[in-house]
């Protein structure tokens, strides 16, 4: 939205920008959907900041959220997967599938398997330089929290002007309420068979989803794996925001 000045322009997000690692089609097409783009470039990516090239000429925003969520929403993206093979290398299972993955160890050539290691790693690689001008670390909670202040710095960012209109229309269109009632439009590779439905991409949305999931076993071994680590400012922000 802010890229193109307006709320809808007409074109799921994943079709005017490639998600390349995602790794769904061959390299050489998205190569040739991106040089074929005449608009400001933006380009999504889940890799760590020691996996892709860093520009200065380009700004890179990173969101975070508390790996507890994150977890919950992964199980939710397997169960909502059509190819189980694939789901199931890539996502944990079973009644020990929490502890599992926070017990996994990152694999270096096999990023998109999960695991906590991964989710930290993730953040780390981009907290070393989140001072660096053109870095900058969102978390998931403060974003649902006030996400009109979210997207209006992330506007002077990207040094584009928005009224105070507009930035109320980006604001509700941005809300995960009207994303999944548009599931069709902003799911990513919409269309394309990945999901039984596109419209479960969208779970709950919710902070602090974990709740009554977890049992107090279960977040002491969290922390205890996240503290080791992270450092304890790390572990803070990433857990709260």
């Amino acid at each position: 939205m802010l890229i193109f000045g307006k709320v809808d322009h007409g074109v799921q997000p994943g079709n005017t920008s490639p998600w390349i690692d995602a790794n769904f089609e061959p390299i050489e097409e998205y190569l040739q959907q991106i040089d074929t783009q005449t608009h400001r470039r933006f380009i999504k990516t889940h890799t760590p900041l020691d996996g892709i090239p860093y520009f200065p000429q380009c700004t890179y925003f990173v969101v975070c959220r508390d790996p507890r969520d994150m977890f919950f929403s992964m199980l939710n993206h397997r169960d909502n997967w059509v190819d189980k093979d694939v789901a199931y290398a890539v996502f944990p299972r079973g009644n020990n599938a929490f502890r599992d993955w926070v017990g996994g160890k990152l694999d270096h050539n096999d990023f998109d398997h999960q695991s906590l290691d991964g989710a930290t790693h993730f953040l780390k690689t981009y907290w070393d330089y989140r001072d660096v001008s053109n870095v900058h670390l969102f978390h998931y909670a403060d974003m649902i929290n006030d996400l009109k202040s979210n997207i209006s710095l992330m506007a002077a960012k990207l040094d584009v002007q928005v009224d105070d209109a507009l930035l109320a229309d980006m604001t509700e269109a941005a809300t995960f309420e009207s994303m999944k009632a548009k599931a069709n439009q902003f799911a990513p590779l919409s269309g394309s068979g990945l999901w039984e439905a596109e419209s479960r991409f969208f779970a709950t949305g919710k902070s602090a989803q974990w709740k009554g999931k977890l049992t107090k076993g279960d977040l002491q071994i969290f922390e205890e794996k996240a503290r080791s680590l992270l450092t304890p400012e790390q572990f803070d922000w990433l857990v709260r925001g």
